[in-house]
């Protein structure tokens, strides 16, 4: 028994997976060696058992062998049901595949002993059911999905137990995948000059998108949107790239403006074909769309259904929206005569169909166009991370179901972030969360740009739409670990973790994108220059104050430095082959946000102190100067040095040449000012930051997190969410009493009078019809005062919000006396997620953030 126990307790600390010895199964480690058994022919399934063998020999000294009958230590594979030979092993040996019957994408593991004989049977509902399970023993040998995509070399282990917990494990979300988008700047020039080079411009080919759907796969995601811009040669005008698909699974769908699997920036020839216009050549269009229908026949793809332009624009010809909206109703019915026409012995429902009420089409859609019940409706978020529209409880109904489109790579309004990704996991759960609660299940898509940096937030994403049941708000951080620990094993992983999450705090303030404080598209500036043809505000100063509380520039710097140092610490001393991971995953984007913020926010010092301190403002030139440089080098190591140069091309520090990737702004100057190298003497500061929950006045204001509330309500708290780090979700209170759901804080002023009151919460929209979202403060016994909180898409407000990653409201109330203060707070319209909040009675201070440590 002692020694049992102190096998389990060093399986726990190693990794090495055991429950017990009625559940685990020595996959590795038995002197017999380890077999794997399956006679169908699923390509899906086979797939998976070469990704198996092939991790097999990353962690143990032996191989894994296929036998052709099964012998002691053989993983049995197989779809119950749909493979005779299987099914007579299930009999034979008493194996229960109860609860597969039916399921969509379900697997089940089972370890089983005959004598001296021991099992392992991996049953799958269907072949990617079946895929998911095989690959499970990957996961659980220590094999993440990142293997390839950020070299993460496996650890060797002499001795590896897998459990067999005998549930069925099936998918919350059908349809789950992403769209590969904006790949100009990496992904596209990566795979055709790198990885997969080619004389063809643009066209990314079937050794590249293997290794995307072998990610995806192991990922148990199941739908692509493959590269679509004008830089690439469309996906099925590559050979073999079908084919790739096929082999692991994939299911292949197009954007929300490639309708019947069409590529039109890459396959609609205006010269051969004429205009894409519906109205004025119907039939060639029709003719287009049907030639992919027809090759496509037979095959599993999900069609967009309607019509946009081109490209991402409205449809062409129409002139009002009751245009549109016929023109799109004639569209579909037409689409879908196609699809019925060239799939004989299927029902037009079971041809998954998707209509993405995008922009324009959206407004098409509220002006009554019919849409078949079986159209799965796919709702978008703004670009930048807030989804804008949830089905009403009528089209919750629907038997084609909802499905969300959602962003952590974006180019357009109002200003790009195609560089790093740092979208907040915690604003990732709160909208995908929000979005199952109002039954988007059947499709979850997530524009992944070039898919690196992104690849935590990929996995988050694809996580959830894999079990919604294992998240909630105060669980965020828990899978952040256990990613951290998966990848790194149990190095530094207290150290990574506070890394990652300051990486997520700090970039939920303000995106490193997002530093030079201008716009892009700005197209009245355009009107004024025709020359600046791309609308690109110049970089203008940040709202960062470099005088109140302690110098919020210099505090900012400071955090980062901080864990840019822990990091490059962590690296330092991981083991050699862990190195190129931890840079691609974790090194690359932390200190590149950290030179960023230098290079900008010491950009702006410089300019200020230009005109009466020329010592102290070139002082800051060569800061920022030395971060640009910087981030030049860590691109230099990224694309030349990384594993040997297998990245090169991939990382690209400049995006679309927007001025905030630029050289930095500085202000004239003598060049000898720039080498020089002395310290000339720094301006002081008053650093007074409160610390959080402090409810008590101090440098005659109050600043606390959402969190701070002292009231009993059934709140969720969404830890890492916001600019405080742990936003609530407040529901909506049917109206302002004490006993609906509000959030109370405490407070003691020292000051009486006017003051300002400033509310954070996150940009959410109405997503139920509502045209506002609105709060009410009550101050004491005071008329509550009502705010509207959302704003408009695209409007300078909303502009504004997702920049910030923060609706920040400010308005003027009165407190008569000092003392105790009692604030109330409640959403009203809809349910709110609130940040911050902070009272002050210096009415004209400036500053950017709501000051809480």
């Amino acid at each position: 028994m002692k020694k049992y126990f102190v096998f389990l307790l060093f399986a726990t600390l190693t990794g090495v997976v055991c429950a017990s010895t009625q559940s685990a199964f020595r996959i590795i480690g038995n002197e017999k060696g380890t077999f794997v058994h399956y006679t169908g022919t699923e390509q899906v399934v086979n797939t998976a058992l070469g990704l198996l063998a092939e991790d097999y020999k990353q962690v143990s000294s032996t191989s894994l062998v296929r036998a052709e009958k099964i012998q002691d230590n053989t993983i049995v594979v197989g779809i119950p049901g749909k493979d005779p030979a299987f099914d007579k092993l299930l009999s034979e040996l008493g194996v229960s595949a109860s609860g597969l019957t039916g399921k969509w994408e379900a697997y089940k593991i089972q370890w089983i002993r005959e004598g001296n004989n021991s099992y392992l049977f991996v049953m799958g509902s269907d072949p990617r059911g079946a895929a998911y399970g095989v690959l499970e023993l990957s996961r659980q040998m220590g094999v993440t999905p990142w293997v390839w995509w950020a070299d993460v070399v496996p650890e060797k282990k002499a001795e590896v137990f897998v459990i067999a917990d005998e549930k069925v494990h099936k998918p919350s979300v059908q349809y789950r995948g992403i769209f590969l988008n904006d790949e100009d700047w990496g992904l596209m020039p990566w795979s055709t000059r790198t990885f997969e080079p080619t004389v063809r411009k643009g066209a990314v080919g079937p050794e590249t998108y293997s290794m995307i759907f072998e990610l995806l796969l192991r990922l148990r995601a199941n739908t692509i949107w493959p590269a679509m811009h004008e830089c690439t040669v469309p996906f099925y005008l590559v050979e073999g790239n079908k084919e790739a698909a096929g082999k692991y699974g994939i299911i292949v769908s197009n954007s929300h403006a490639e309708p019947m699997m069409r590529t039109n920036t890459g396959e609609w020839d205006s010269k051969e074909y004429g205009p894409f216009n519906f109205l004025t050549n119907e039939k060639r269009v029709l003719d287009y769309w049907e030639e992919r229908v027809k090759e496509l026949a037979g095959g599993e793809n999900i069609y967009t259904v309607g019509m946009r332009g081109i490209h991402d624009g409205r449809m062409q010809g129409v002139k009002t929206l009751d245009d549109e909206t016929g023109v799109l109703r004639r569209v579909i019915k037409e689409q879908r005569e196609l699809l019925k026409r060239n799939n004989p012995g299927k029902k037009i429902e079971d041809i998954p169909q998707q209509f993405v009420p995008y922009k324009e089409v959206l407004k098409a859609y509220d002006n009554g166009l019919e849409l078949p019940d079986d159209v799965t409706l796919v709702w978008c978020d703004d670009n930048h991370g807030h989804i804008m529209r949830h089905s009403n409880p009528g089209e919750q109904l629907r038997s084609g179901g909802g499905g969300v489109y959602y962003h952590i790579s974006y180019w357009g309004k109002p200003h790009d972030y195609l560089w790093l990704a740092s979208t907040q996991p915690a604003l990732i759960y709160a909208e995908m969360k929000r979005a199952w609660d109002n039954n988007a299940r059947r499709l979850w898509i997530l524009n992944v740009g070039d898919i690196k940096p992104g690849e935590y937030l990929t996995e988050f994403f694809l996580d959830m739409a894999w079990d919604i049941d294992a998240f909630a708000g105060d669980r965020i951080y828990a899978h952040q670990r256990q990613w951290i620990k998966k990848v790194f094993g149990d190095v530094a992983t207290e150290d990574i973790d506070e890394i990652m999450r300051q990486y997520y705090r700090l970039a939920g303030q303000r995106k490193p994108e997002h530093l030079a404080w201008n716009r892009v598209e700005d197209w009245e500036l355009r009107k004024r220059d025709p020359s600046n043809r791309r609308g690109l505000q110049p970089v203008k100063d940040s709202e960062f104050s470099p005088v109140e509380f302690g110098d919020e520039m210099e505090r900012r710097i400071g955090r980062y430095n901080k864990i840019a140092a822990l990091s490059k610490q962590v690296y330092e001393n991981l083991p050699e082959r862990l190195r190129p991971a931890y840079f691609q995953l974790v090194h690359y984007p932390v200190a590149a946000s950290a030179a960023m913020n230098r290079k900008m926010l010491y950009a702006q010092k410089s300019r200020l102190h230009a005109e009466e301190n020329i010592d102290l403002s070139a002082y800051y030139a060569r800061l920022s100067l030395n971060a640009y440089n910087e981030i030049a080098a860590l691109g230099y190591t990224y694309n030349k040095e990384t594993s040997g140069g297998k990245w090169e091309l991939m990382m690209d520090m400049n995006p679309r040449n927007l001025p905030v990737f630029a050289k930095p702004v500085l202000p004239e100057m003598p060049v000898e000012k720039l080498y020089e190298t002395h310290v000339p003497p720094l301006p002081q500061v008053r650093p007074l930051v409160p610390a959080a929950g402090t409810s008590v006045e101090s440098d005659r204001m109050i600043a606390l997190n959402a969190c701070d509330f002292v009231n009993d309500i059934q709140a969720e708290v969404i830890e890492g969410l916001g600019h405080g780090g742990k936003s609530v979700r407040l529901p909506a209170a049917q109206k302002i009493t004490a006993k609906q759901p509000h959030l109370q804080y405490d407070v003691t002023t020292a000051s009486k009078g006017e003051v300002k009151i400033k509310i954070g919460t996150i940009p959410m929209h109405p997503v139920h019809g509502n045209t506002e979202m609105r709060y009410a403060i009550v101050i004491d016994k005071q008329k509550p005062v009502v705010i509207p909180t959302a704003a408009a898409f695209l409007s300078d407000t909303w502009a504004a919000n997702v920049l910030r990653n923060q609706s920040l409201t400010t308005f003027v109330a009165h407190i008569a006396e000092a003392g105790e203060h009692t604030i109330r707070v409640y959403a009203l319209d809809e349910e709110l997620i609130i940040d911050q909040l902070m009272l002050d009675f210096d009415l004209d201070r400036e500053h950017y953030l709501i000051p809480v440590e």
